[in-house]
C-alpha cells in the first residue's frame, strides 16, 4: 500500500467523481482508476461502487477513509518537520475563525507570515465556535480564532482581548445618532439574530433575560454576514462585532448599556504539539505582540444564562 494510492483513493472518496478527483491530484483519469484498482486488489475488496453518474464508497471504503486521511496528514506533518530541520519551512497551515475578528488584524498577520514563509499554503475556514473547537482538537485545523464560552477541555488558549458587540442599525434609524442605547429601550424593536442554539445568541439572550425581557426576533441565520445584509435591508437590528458593522457604509454601530462583552481567544490542540507551520505562525503572533502571551488557567464556570455547554456557537 503506497501513499500515492491512498492519496488517489481519498481524492475520489471526497469528490465522489473520477474526473474531478483526477484533476485534483493532477493525473489522468486512467492513471487514477488503475491506482485505485491496484489498491483494491492488494486489500482484496472493493472500495468504490462505480456507475455512470456517480461514485459511492463501499463499507470497506468507508472504513478505510479516516485512516487514509490520517496517514496522508501524518506524512505531510513528517515531511514538514524534516523541512523545518533543514531550514526550509513548507507545508500547510489551516486556520479556523469566526466572523468579525475585531481585536486581531488577521489579514495583516497573514501577509507578514506569507512574506516570511512563502512556501506554506494557507487555508481559512469559517465555522461555528464549537465546530472549530472540535476541529482544532481533532486536527482538522491547526488553530482557530474563537470567542468564549466554549468547551476548553481539549484545547489550549491564548486570550486576545475583550470587545463588546454593538447594536447595528441603518444610518437612517433614529438610534443611529445615539452614543449609547440602554438595552431595555430595545424591547419594542425587531431583531435579526443568530440561531437560538448558537453560543453568541445564548449569551445575548441571557443578558437580556437578566434585564427582564426577551428580544423580539423576526429572522434568524447562522451567518453574521447574513445579519449585516438583513439590517441593511431594513428587516431589523442586530448585535454584531464592530468589525462587521464597519464593512458596510450603510450601517452604524451603537454602544449598549450594559455592554455585551465578547472575549476572543486563539486555541491550539492540547493533546499534541503544533505543526512546524503552526509553530511558525504562533511565533509571528508573539513578535506582533498579539494576545496576553500567558498560558491559559482553569476558568470558573460561566453563569447558567450564558454557559449552554452543549450548544454550538458562533
Amino acid at each position: 500500500m503506497e501513499l500515492r494510492q491512498l492519496k488517489h483513493f481519498v481524492a475520489v472518496a471526497e469528490e465522489l467523481h473520477f474526473t474531478r478527483a483526477a484533476a485534483k491530484v493532477h493525473v489522468v483519469q486512467s492513471t487514477l482508476s488503475a491506482s485505485i484498482s491496484s489498491l483494491e486488489q492488494e486489500l482484496g475488496t472493493a472500495l468504490l461502487v462505480r456507475n455512470n453518474r456517480r461514485v459511492d464508497l463501499t463499507t470497506a471504503g468507508l472504513a478505510l477513509l479516516p485512516d487514509a486521511q490520517n496517514a496522508l496528514a501524518a506524512a505531510d506533518h513528517a515531511r514538514a518537520a524534516v523541512d523545518a530541520v533543514r531550514g526550509v519551512l513548507c507545508g500547510r497551515l489551516s486556520i479556523g475563525l469566526i466572523q468579525g475578528l475585531g481585536t486581531v488584524d488577521l489579514p495583516r498577520l497573514l501577509a507578514r507570515y506569507h512574506r516570511n514563509f512563502p512556501r506554506i499554503e494557507i487555508t481559512l475556514r469559517h465555522d461555528s465556535i464549537d465546530t472549530l473547537v472540535q476541529a482544532t482538537a481533532d486536527g482538522d485545523v491547526d488553530l482557530a480564532f474563537v470567542c468564549r464560552p466554549y468547551d476548553g477541555s481539549r484545547v489550549k488558549d491564548l486570550s486576545l482581548g475583550i470587545e463588546p458587540l454593538v447594536l447595528a442599525v441603518r444610518r437612517d434609524d433614529p438610534l443611529a445618532a445615539s452614543e449609547v442605547v440602554p438595552l431595555t429601550d430595545l424591547r419594542e424593536r425587531e431583531f435579526v439574530e443568530r440561531r437560538a442554539d448558537l453560543r453568541t445568541r445564548l449569551h445575548i439572550d441571557g443578558i437580556c433575560a437578566d434585564l427582564g425581557f426577551v428580544p423580539t426576533v423576526c429572522a434568524e441565520s447562522n451567518s453574521p454576514l447574513d445579519l449585516v445584509d438583513l439590517v441593511v435591508a431594513g428587516v431589523g437590528v442586530a448585535f454584531l462585532p464592530p468589525a462587521l458593522v464597519a464593512k458596510s457604509d450603510q450601517l452604524v454601530g451603537v454602544a449598549t448599556d450594559p455592554a455585551i462583552p465578547r472575549e476572543l481567544a486563539l486555541i491550539t490542540p492540547l493533546e499534541r504539539a503544533p505543526s512546524p507551520a503552526a509553530a511558525a505562525f504562533l511565533g509571528e503572533l508573539v513578535s506582533a505582540g498579539v494576545g496576553d502571551n500567558r498560558p491559559s488557567a482553569p476558568r470558573e464556570r460561566p453563569p447558567a444564562s450564558i454557559a449552554a455547554a452543549s450548544a454550538p456557537g458562533r
